[in-house]
Formats: C-alpha cells, structure tokens, sequence
C-alpha cells in the first residue's frame, strides 16, 4: 500500500501550484487588457484633442484660413491628414499634392450622416501601423465635411511590447515556480519515505528480537519433546492404533520445527557479505536441483556476464525460494523459466511460471510476514527474500505476467 501522507502532500502541493498559476495568469490577463484598453484610449484621445483644435482653427478663421490647420497637423505623431468634403473630394491635405482627388470610399457618407467620430488600425503603404481617425466637421454655413486623420502609433505599439515582453517573464516565473513546487515535493516525499522506511526497520529489528528470543525458547522445549515423541514411536509395535497418533504428533512437531527455523532465518541479524556471484552457474545449478522430479518443463536463459555483488548463501535461498513457490503455484505441469539479463549497472533477474498468478486483492501484502496465500504456508518466504535483497542494495518484486502467470523479478547491483 502507498504512504498515505506523501500522496495528501502531493496533492496538495499540485492544487496550490495550479490556484497560483491561475491567479497570476488571470491577473497578468487583467493588467493585459487594461493597458491595451489605455494604449487605444491614448491614440483616441490624441486624434480627438487635434481634430477639435483643427475644428475650432476653422471655425474662427470661417474656414477660410486652412493654413492654421497645417499648422495644428504638423505634429510628428501624424502621419498624414485630409479634409474631404460630402462628395469625398480632398479639399486640404497635408501633402498639397493630394489637395482635388477623390476618396472612393463606400463609408464616407454615412460617417458624415451619423456625425459621430470613428477610429480604427491600419496599416500604410510603407507597412507601418497607423491609427486612422474619422472627425465630422460641421461648417458655419450648413453642410459637413470630414477630417481623417492618420496618426503613428509607435508609443502605443511600445506599451502592447512591453506587456508581450512581461508575458515571457510571466511564463519563466511559472517555470521557475512549477519547477520548485516539483523539486520540494520530491524532496518531501524521499525524506518521509526514508522516516517510514527507517520506523519499518525500527519495527522488523524489534519484532526480530523478540522472534529470535521466542524461536529459541520453543526450539529447546520442542526439542525435548521431539525427542520423547520419536523415543516412544521406537518402542510403540507397529500394529499398535497408538502409532498413527504418534505419526501425526512427529508431524506436527516437524512443522512447527520447520517454522521455528524459518523464524530464527527471518530474524537473523547477521550482515551481509557481498562478493561476485556467476548468475549463470548458480541459477542453472538451483534450477536443476529444485526441479528434480517434477513433470513441467525448465528453461534457463542467464548472460555470461551476469555477475553480481552479493551474498552467495543469502542469495541461494532468495532463489531457491522463488523457484520453489513458482512450481508449487503450478502443480505438477507448467514451465517454469529462470532468465537474468544486465542492464546497466543493475542485473535483473526473473523467475517466470505459467500458473494462476497474484490476486491483485493480494499484491500489497505479499511481502508482509505471516502473510501468505498457501494453505500451509507461513509467509515468511518473501518477506525474507524482500529483507535480504534490499540488505544487498538491491529491489524485489512479484507480479502478474503478461499470458497468465507470475513473475518474480530480482534487481541486484552489477559485480564492477
């Protein structure tokens, strides 16, 4: 079963990076738009103040002196600027050479109709962007007449650049943010991890002593009574209906001596002493006495060099131990195969069988001493394989293989 509290911190560590992202994309989106907001606002306000000080330059002089126009209008913001009259035809420009051509456009008399001023982007002949602004002018003496001006926008434009430009920085402080939140998960969940993995072992060695103090206890009483029983079972006829009785007493005896030998194995404390181990000789050899007798099929599949550091006897009951539950998950047919590979720096070896497979109920306690799915099991066989293998700086684990059956599959550190 997964840590609970890594999972909770993990999760709460995500929804408070999302919530943050969202606040400052949200609120970079508000600023965004309100500077775009101001910087439309600014050439609207820019063309309405020159095209009323145009209007009232003409209205005081009648209309007669266009010249302060010009004036008005040579402020570098403006590109260019007419006046056109209800017909479209250029009575002033800028550009004294526009002054008499007609403007062809579809929109000019309404505009003049509505009375109302319009703006709008475009861009010039030369490619650069422009604010283009419609202005009615009404003239003292009746009829209308239409003031465009076109005015440069490049401080508007430097605004909108300078919120694309904060876009970026937005995005590399959410980077940068996102990359942390992630470094101090991992680094929080690896330190619980170790906390929980340190407080397991604290408990195994306390339950380790207490076993082997146990395990020894028994061991002597079941020794003295053992040796009563078989002493008796010798002297007892062998058509006395007594020594069935006694049969089934030796029986039992030897189980629960086996057990007690398997509690002392699981509680040694003894350390591990690594040295180089040929995969290929030993798991051919253990593959080859463990399946003596039995009717199902063996393969062997082991790379000359898969060598690992390990401890030879330790790792000689690791295997014989899943050779052994891999035949017995399969009865008397099946085919069982002990394959190793190197990978890198690690040799993974696997010990494949074609029977039932885990219950999935079952795979988060496979590992958990006196947990077993076999009627006369004791549930120490894996536990002791899990204990050993990570005493050996290496990673076991049980699964469902693809085709039906199971896998064992053993990860050891390369011999260097």
């Amino acid at each position: 079963m997964r840590p609970v509290l890594p999972a909770v911190l993990r999760s709460t560590l995500f929804a408070f990076l999302l919530l943050s992202s969202a606040a400052i994309l949200y609120t970079m989106h508000l600023n965004a738009r309100t500077v775009r907001s101001l910087a439309e606002s600014s050439l609207e306000s820019t063309a309405l103040s020159l095209s009323v000080s145009a209007e009232s330059a003409l209205r005081l002089s009648g209309g007669r002196r266009r010249e302060d126009v010009r004036e008005i209008l040579s402020d570098r913001v403006v590109a260019f600027a007419l006046i056109a009259d209800a017909e479209g035809k250029v009575l002033f420009h800028t550009n004294p050479a526009q002054v008499g051509r007609v403007l062809e456009e579809e929109r000019l008399r309404p505009l003049l109709e509505n009375g109302m001023p319009r703006g709008r982007r475009v861009t010039l002949g030369t490619g650069l962007p422009a604010y283009e602004y419609d202005y009615p002018l009404r003239r003292p003496g009746g009829g209308a007449e239409l003031l465009r001006l076109v005015i440069h926008t490049a401080r508007a434009d430097l605004l909108l650049s300078g919120v694309r430009r904060l876009w970026w920085a937005v995005g590399a402080v959410l980077a940068v943010l996102w990359a942390i939140g992630i470094a101090l998960e991992r680094v929080l969940t690896r330190q619980l991890r170790l906390q929980e993995e340190a407080g397991r072992r604290e408990r195994l060695a306390l339950i380790g002593q207490m076993t082997a103090t146990l395990s020894h206890e028994i061991r002597n009483a079941l020794g003295s009574v053992k040796g009563y029983t078989q002493w008796v079972d010798e002297k007892v006829d062998p058509s006395d209906p007594r020594k069935q009785g006694l049969a089934f007493a030796l029986k039992g005896l030897g189980r629960i001596e086996s057990l007690v030998n398997e509690l002392l194995l699981y509680a040694r404390q003894d350390a591990c002493v690594l040295r180089p181990v040929d995969l290929r000789e030993l798991a051919g050899a253990l593959a080859r006495e463990e399946t003596a007798g039995w009717g199902g099929k063996t393969e062997t599949d082991v790379d000359a060099g898969a060598r690992v550091l390990a401890d030879p006897e330790k790792l000689q009951r690791v295997l014989s131990n899943g050779i052994r539950n891999a035949i017995e998950a399969m009865g008397g047919e099946g085919t069982l195969r002990v394959a190793a590979r190197a990978d890198g720096k690690r040799v993974r070896v696997r010990i494949e069988d074609t029977g039932p497979g885990v219950p999935e109920s079952e795979r988060d306690r496979l590992f958990t001493p006196f947990h077993t799915t076999k009627a006369d099991g004791t549930g120490l066989g894996l536990a002791y394989s899990r204990k050993v293998v990570e005493e050996m700086r290496g990673t076991v684990d049980l699964r469902n293989r693809e085709g039906g059956g199971a896998v064992l599959e053993i990860i050891l550190p390369k011999e260097r």
